[in-house]
């Protein structure tokens, strides 16, 4: 691939957030967007049409980073509250957080195995 194969335009522009996204992940086989900022929420999308899916708030400060589990039914985030969350992707509901960081929670997740 070279310069001349990226797209030149734009195909959608995913809007919803209110303040700066600090991180933008695809799932595994690229037909949804997950999207985290300092508005304290994530934002699933499909960036294909456009078309913001759901929100999921529970962090108390800018959620810095998110990750979908290879199977596409769980979340991970982190982010300034210094709290990792677990979220079931179609309640949206916490499953689990884990505390204990004594400032922001900043990190790439690697799921190397399920959870």
């Amino acid at each position: 691939m070279s310069v001349s194969d990226l797209p030149r335009t734009e195909a959608n522009v995913l809007k919803g957030h209110e303040g700066a996204v600090l991180a933008a992940r695809f799932n595994g086989d690229g037909n949804y967007c997950l999207s985290c900022g300092k508005d304290r929420t994530i934002r699933l999308w499909n960036p294909h049409r456009g078309i913001h899916i759901k929100t999921y708030k529970s962090h108390g400060r800018e959620v810095r980073d998110v990750h979908v589990t290879p199977d596409n039914s769980k979340l991970i985030s982190c982010g300034g509250d210094r709290q990792i969350f677990y979220w079931d992707v179609s309640t949206g509901r916490v499953i689990r957080k884990f505390r204990g960081h004594e400032s922001e929670v900043s990190c790439r997740f690697e799921l190397l195995f399920g959870f």
